[in-house]
């Protein structure tokens, strides 16, 4: 699943014009420019079956957007809003879908450590990811 959702970021061209290949899962490289997106597994728990295995699992995906602006943060987290709604796919006979939980409305100043400049901004949208196992 995680290969397949930073393929699908990094091949939708809203983000990609943003961000182009700064698509990470959990940690931005070091000196890694804005913007940029980190996705971080925040659960992912397959279905509950009294017989057999499951052949479903319910994630969830927590995706930062972050840039050296308040409104370039926003804009992405609108492309990542865009490609998730409801994104039905199938890849490797394996098929996923894809909702947004929440699209957070406001906008983090972060300093330090995580920020990539002086200040960095950070947009959150959480998705549900559905996948066949």
């Amino acid at each position: 699943m995680e290969e397949w959702l930073r393929a699908k970021m990094l091949e939708t061209a809203g983000i990609s014009d943003i961000a182009g290949n700064r698509v990470d899962w959990e940690l931005r490289p070091q000196g890694d420019d804005a913007p940029a997106i980190v996705l971080h597994l925040i659960s992912d728990v397959p279905e509950l079956k009294m017989t057999g295995n499951p052949i479903w699992s319910d994630a969830r995906v927590q995706v930062d957007c972050w840039a050296k602006t308040p409104g370039a943060a926003i804009r992405l987290r609108r492309a990542v809003v865009a490609l998730c709604q409801g994104l039905r796919d199938v890849a490797a006979g394996k098929k996923y879908r894809v909702f947004v939980i929440d699209a957070d409305s406001k906008v983090e100043a972060q300093k330090g450590e995580a920020s990539i400049g002086a200040i960095d901004h950070r947009a959150s949208v959480d998705l549900r990811v559905i996948r066949q196992l």
